[in-house]
């Protein structure tokens, strides 16, 4: 109950209940997660509180969550500014350092779509954009998947070659544009070199991806501007199509099979883009495949 009276004063800002319960407010109180007072004052932003907590009570920066995050990533995540600049100036917090997936606050930040947070990083900390997560992700990947325009021109700026740079499962920053149907993003990526042609290693292209997840638009510009193959397979023998019908993407469907030149084609195991429509419950596309087919 300490604990919690404790976090709420945090999270609330009440600094004078905080010196009222005195020793009682240690770095050892956290919750189930393992946040501190530090975790929360960042997530909110309390100022005054963290530099209550550091300078007053002697609370080290560098604490860390069960996640492995410290109040610097908690401040990027939430995407405020003026108290992860007062940590990396005021604890020894640094800039890249990674949590528990690897992640820096640079990442954190193109994730969250905090373009301020992650523009200032990039611009003003000396931080290193080429650092990875545990899976591989640059902070571009993460930039791209939130659909960050200026964040994602600004790092290609910074950093050219990471515009084909693959996860450890093969996305590139290309391939997670289609996957995530940021169109905008992907035209400026093809622009700075980028390739539709780097598969992921289970044998999807940027086009299975963009069909799997009923992204229409970048299925049209990857077929009629990247000369994408429609009947292309990944590694089980799967065709765009194939996704697109398992997963009810009707739309999509009826676009490849009118005007992408996709054919109704087996998989490696016999498998049919109707098969796949029917075994998913997904009727309507079902009905479209046998329309196409008589």
């Amino acid at each position: 109950m300490v604990a919690l009276k404790i976090l709420s004063a945090v999270s609330s800002g009440d600094l004078q209940l905080l010196q009222t319960l005195g020793g009682q407010v240690t770095e050892e109180v956290s919750d189930e997660s393992g946040a501190t007072c530090l975790h929360y004052a960042a997530r909110k932003g309390m100022l005054n509180i963290m530099e209550y907590l550091v300078k007053k009570k002697g609370f080290k920066g560098h604490v860390r969550s069960r996640v492995g995050s410290t109040p610097a990533h908690d401040a990027a995540a939430a995407g405020i500014l003026d108290t992860l600049k007062w940590i990396l100036e005021n604890t020894d917090c640094k800039v890249d350092d990674r949590d528990g997936s690897g992640a820096t606050v640079l990442h954190l930040a193109c994730r969250h779509r905090h373009t301020h947070v992650a523009r200032w990083i990039i611009t003003e900390s000396n931080c290193d954009i080429m650092i990875k997560t545990s899976t591989g992700a640059l902070p571009l990947h993460f930039a791209v998947e939130s659909g960050d325009l200026e964040i994602v021109k600004l790092l290609l700026t910074e950093a050219p070659t990471s515009v084909n740079w693959q996860t450890m499962n093969g996305m590139t920053p290309v391939y997670v544009a289609c996957q995530c149907g940021q169109l905008d993003a992907l035209r400026h990526m093809m622009e700075r070199k980028g390739t539709v042609k780097i598969k992921a290693y289970d044998g999807m292209s940027c086009l299975h991806a963009a069909s799997q997840n009923g992204h229409l638009e970048c299925v049209k510009y990857l077929i009629h501007e990247q000369d994408s193959n429609s009947n292309e397979r990944d590694f089980d023998g799967a065709t765009p199509l194939h996704f697109a019908a398992s997963m009810g993407h009707y739309r999509i469907v009826d676009w490849l099979m009118k005007n992408g030149g996709a054919r109704v084609m087996l998989d490696n195991l016999g498998g049919s883009p109707l098969h796949n429509a029917a075994e998913a419950g997904q009727l309507q596309v079902r009905t479209q495949i046998i329309g196409f087919i008589l």
